[in-house]
């Protein structure tokens, strides 16, 4: 089980959105992070054969994802799913089960079966009309599993999501990634910091870093700060570097940021989190940033 990008590229007009992209993909939960509009979704549509990449291409072993039976493989939930909103949940499954071509006592069982798994059982008869955000959300991720999908891609899945039915996703999503490929975009750090066997980290659609935690935040160790200094010091702070927590205390104003080099005489060195790496790579000041020198090459 193997899902290969080769040197993907996609572009709209003037803008570069996926730039020579090259991935192999295995059994396991990859966490996709990056800004808005860092190429992510681009990405996942072509990895689901929505669309098509102007120069490369993704095979999964050895099948182009544009080919009718890599569909079948295939579970999807876009970052905006589609629905009837006349329909009840119970209802709404059992139809994409049908186009699924799941045989309808087969397709009921899994059509239960999914709807407990999302918390959605004592709303299974009524209309999506009437569903909140994120029961809405966990519909779309109980329809992207009806057909036990190889390759599953879930795009900012818990958007809508309280704090209890994130943990309650996460929990799922661990448990799916021992016999399938997961893919799970987000820019909600949690979302893959604790269940990402891989993390991707995109930018200005490249893969900028990839691997495990600890092998990712290696990139700015020796780079995260902690002081406690006084307001006029805390401005000048804020303005030049990313800064990830501001509070104020009794004894000033405390900072955590990321730069390059220790920024005040107070400032104490603390672990690196992926947060950090986060802020340092995606933050308003990034230009900031950039003055310091790239890390992770």
């Amino acid at each position: 089980m193997e899902l290969i990008f080769d040197r993907v590229t996609k572009q709209y007009k003037n803008k570069l959105a996926v730039d020579r992209v090259s991935l192999s993909l295995k059994k396991g939960v990859y966490g996709l992070l990056g800004a808005n509009g860092a190429g992510k979704t681009t990405l996942m549509r072509m990895m689901c054969g929505v669309l098509q990449p102007d120069s490369g291409e993704i095979l999964y072993d050895g099948m182009k994802v544009e080919e009718e039976s890599y569909r079948d493989i295939l579970g999807y939930l876009p970052q905006e799913f589609g629905y009837y909103p006349d329909f009840s949940a119970m209802d709404f499954l059992m139809y994409l089960a049908s186009l699924k071509g799941i045989p309808k006592k087969q397709a009921r069982e899994k059509s239960l079966k999914l709807l407990e798994l999302t918390d959605l059982s004592p709303v299974a008869k009524k209309k999506i009309k009437t569903f909140s955000g994120g029961m809405k959300q966990r519909l779309g991720i109980a329809q992207s599993l009806l057909n036990n999908p190889k390759v599953l891609v879930l795009d900012e899945p818990t958007a809508g999501l309280d704090p209890k039915e994130r943990v309650r996703f996460r929990n799922l999503i661990s448990k799916l990634g021992s016999d399938r490929i997961v893919l799970l975009s987000t820019h909600i750090v949690s979302d893959v910091e604790h269940i990402a066997d891989v993390i991707l980290v995109m930018k200005g659609g490249v893969i900028i870093h990839q691997g495990s935690l600890e092998e990712i935040i290696q990139a700015i160790n020796g780079k995260v700060w902690e002081c406690t200094v006084n307001h006029e010091t805390a401005e000048r702070l804020a303005a030049q570097y990313p800064v990830l927590n501001i509070r104020e205390e009794k004894k000033g104003t405390f900072l955590r940021l990321v730069c390059g080099k220790k920024p005040v005489e107070s400032a104490a060195s603390v672990e690196a989190a992926l947060e950090d790496l986060y802020l340092y790579y995606f933050n308003e000041a990034e230009q900031d940033a950039g003055q310091e020198g790239k890390v992770g090459k």
